[in-house]
């Protein structure tokens, strides 16, 4: 078996800033458990999700039918989603209103943001196979060339609709025994939340109430990360 190890795409700078959207609860888990939790492919909403493109579906089921590879295109599709796991962060540094206002509303959400190095260096220590990939927004009737070695590798690709997330995906897979029996999720553990966490950032149409209780519940768990409002809360003058 080969040995864990975390590869990324080459191109990201070790300084670029990631931001990930979520509600209340989900820092509440986060500082709570001091894990990140990662979802199985299948449980998120869009179900294009680890779909096979037409051309790559005919290319298994051709290789399956010749006996060339152990498993057919509904297989490969499968294995995509039930075995592989998935933590979604935003390349960007910048405010994003139809983000806050998907991920847990404008008015009640909360940005926790990191760098690539930190988020790097978090993953690194799970002693697990995990992938670092910028995903690829496309239109999965047209695409016709890819690189696809891995089950794992068409969760690198979404549809051009969403091009807006400028997403950035931890892959981890778990593709041994009864995929079905895997959990629908997973956390695995931030050794340091002063490496990860860059800053904690309040929705932009939250009220004061909501921005001293996310400080609040910061303090309490012992985040010295800042905690701030967003940008979009405030008039240029």
């Amino acid at each position: 078996m080969n040995a864990p190890q975390t590869t990324t795409d080459p191109d990201i700078g070790q300084d670029k800033i990631l931001r990930r959207y979520m509600d209340l609860p989900k820092l509440l888990d986060l500082l709570h458990h001091r894990a990140i939790y990662l979802r199985r492919a299948d449980g998120f909403a869009d179900r294009l999700e680890g779909a096979l493109f037409p051309s790559l579906r005919a290319l298994i089921d051709k290789a399956h039918a010749n006996g060339q590879s152990a498993h057919s295109a509904d297989d490969f599709y499968r294995r995509a989603r039930l075995g592989n796991y998935v933590s979604c962060w935003t390349l960007s540094g910048k405010d994003s209103m139809a983000l806050w206002q998907l991920y847990g509303g404008a008015t009640t959400s909360v940005v926790v943001t990191s760098t690539f190095s930190g988020l790097l260096q978090t993953v690194s220590a799970w002693n697990r196979h995990v992938a670092i990939r910028r995903v690829k927004y496309v239109d999965h009737s047209r695409i016709k060339t890819y690189l696809v070695g891995n089950y794992s590798d068409v969760l690198t690709f979404k549809h051009e609709a969403y091009r807006h997330e400028k997403e950035l995906r931890v892959l981890v897979p778990q593709q041994d025994g009864n995929l079905e029996s895997n959990p629908m999720g997973l956390r695995l553990p931030v050794p340091s939340l002063e490496v990860l966490v860059r800053s904690i950032v309040v929705a932009p149409e939250s009220t004061p109430e909501f921005y001293d209780a996310v400080k609040n519940l910061c303090s309490r768990y012992g985040l010295r990360a800042p905690v701030r409002r967003s940008r979009l809360a405030f008039v240029p003058v």
